[in-house]
């Protein structure tokens, strides 16, 4: 899991966007919730919806969780800087998405999902901004790619000879781990604290791989240790746990 991303602010709680393609009774400012219980639906299935949060400065990223951009078709999720496009990516699926790039102050930061002209009308629940680490030292190999797995476990009903009768599904919260078996003492003392506060705080945005938005999701529940190498007192092993959703 080398090069692995995880947001450590969120700049835009309690800051309510604006909206191209009104919704009916829907409220701006749930998609900066982290409840996902909370969402807003575009007002009709036009191909082009776009959030928009005005000013913000220190953005090193920004996360989308819990949309539907992609069904039933692909669909485009774009990230702009006033008119300039900083980033795109193409699903297929309706993944939770993390942008990542240098820090730098935004004349006005838009994300514009861009659908499928048959596609649903967009729903999205959360969106975030704000600063991120970027974790570049020995990640250990053999970790779960929780961006590709699925909440949906299934149970099938057989007759006598065992083949199947019926099948029923529901959904089971996935868990994941990180573990920096190599972290220098003083990213463990100063970033890695600063980070364990905003978790406790709110909703995390993970990022398996830096050249995949797509491959993020979001992570809440989170339990931490902390151990000195085993050969050293200047590295420190860190591990991570926590419940996670992919979107999926």
């Amino acid at each position: 899991m080398s090069g692995v991303s995880i947001s450590t602010t969120n700049a835009l709680i309690g800051v309510e966007p604006t909206v191209t393609d009104v919704g009916v009774n829907q409220v701006a400012l749930n998609i900066s919730d982290p409840d996902h219980s909370l969402n807003y639906t575009c007002g009709t299935s036009t191909n082009d919806f776009s959030v928009s949060y005005g000013a913000q400065t220190n953005i090193s990223y920004v996360g989308v969780s819990g949309h539907n951009a992609a069904n039933p078709a692909p669909a485009t999720v774009q990230l702009y800087n006033g008119a300039t496009l900083v980033d795109s990516v193409l699903i297929s699926r309706n993944h939770n998405i993390m942008f990542t790039f240098p820090s730098q102050s935004f004349s006005d930061l838009i994300v514009k999902f861009v659908t499928n002209a048959n596609n649903f009308q967009t729903t999205v629940s959360y969106i975030a901004a704000g600063q991120h680490v970027n974790l570049t030292y020995g990640t250990q190999a053999g970790y779960k790619r929780n961006w590709l797995n699925r909440h949906t476990v299934q149970r099938t009903t057989t007759n006598l000879q065992v083949a199947p009768i019926s099948t029923t599904q529901r959904n089971k919260a996935l868990k994941g781990s990180l573990r920096l078996p190599n972290e220098l003492a003083t990213f463990a003392e100063g970033n890695w604290q600063t980070f364990i506060d905003f978790s406790y705080e709110q909703p995390f945005f993970l990022k398996e791989v830096e050249s995949k938005p797509e491959s993020t999701y979001i992570c809440y529940d989170p339990s931490f240790d902390d151990s000195t190498h085993n050969s050293t007192t200047t590295l420190n092993s860190l591990m991570l746990k926590f419940t996670l959703f992919n979107g999926l």
